[in-house]
């Protein structure tokens, strides 16, 4: 692209800076409004640069937007799928990838409502996103999971696909609930509780190394 930019001036970013700023106002604005409530101008003017800056780097809001939540996605499956080079059981696995998750949402709350819109919002809402190649790309570094668990002896009561859908299911149902409850604290120790749970189920036995207590008040 070279290192001259339209629009830009010593008053206004560096080219590096400038597509970062536009990211991180398209972000804010995006995960606040959705994509429909939120205007090139108002991008521009959360950026501080110009409108043909915006369009150095982004074809239009829809190219940004897509870019925008392809990159997130992308680093929200690298770290599920590098748990499986770090962990060897299967419980070490599911606690580090929804600690992970925790920590995502505590640290970045913007990121986390952006992904949620993309995945339960209205299909006719927002530019048009192949919403199921996303969702198979972290789903399946789940499944195997679950299935190297299943093959070793250490977890049991479903297939693979199952089980991933029910640690799915608790760990975006606490981050869902987070984005409407930001006092909430989502900790490690209410993580590691959650899959002591899932693992060893709540049916009277002896009891697991964690007591799991909901953060949420009803």
């Amino acid at each position: 692209m070279g290192n001259s930019v339209p629009g830009v001036s010593s008053d206004t970013p560096s080219a590096n800076e400038a597509e970062t700023k536009l990211l991180e106002s398209a972000l804010s604005l995006f995960s606040d409004r959705g994509y429909e409530g939120t205007s090139i101008r108002e991008i521009i003017e959360g950026a501080g640069v110009t409108r043909p800056v915006l369009y150095y780097y982004f074809e239009n809001k829809e190219d940004l937007f897509t870019r925008l939540v392809e990159e997130k996605f992308s680093e929200l499956v690298s770290e599920i799928e590098q748990v499986r080079f770090e962990y060897e059981t299967c419980s070490d696995r599911l606690k580090s990838i929804i600690r992970k998750a925790f920590h995502l949402a505590e640290e970045n709350p913007e990121a986390v409502r952006l992904i949620l819109q993309v995945f339960f919002a209205p299909p006719q809402q927002g530019p048009p996103l192949d919403r199921k190649a996303l969702a198979r790309k972290r789903f399946r570094h789940i499944e195997d999971i679950m299935q190297e668990g299943l093959d070793n002896k250490e977890i049991s009561g479903g297939d693979a696909q199952s089980l991933g859908l029910v640690f799915l299911g608790i760990m975006d149902m606490h981050v869902m609930a987070k984005t409407n409850r930001p006092e909430t604290r989502l900790t490690p120790e209410l993580a590691d509780g959650l899959i002591d749970l899932f693992i060893c189920g709540a049916s009277y036995k002896e009891p697991p190394a964690t007591h799991l207590v909901s953060p949420y008040s009803f």
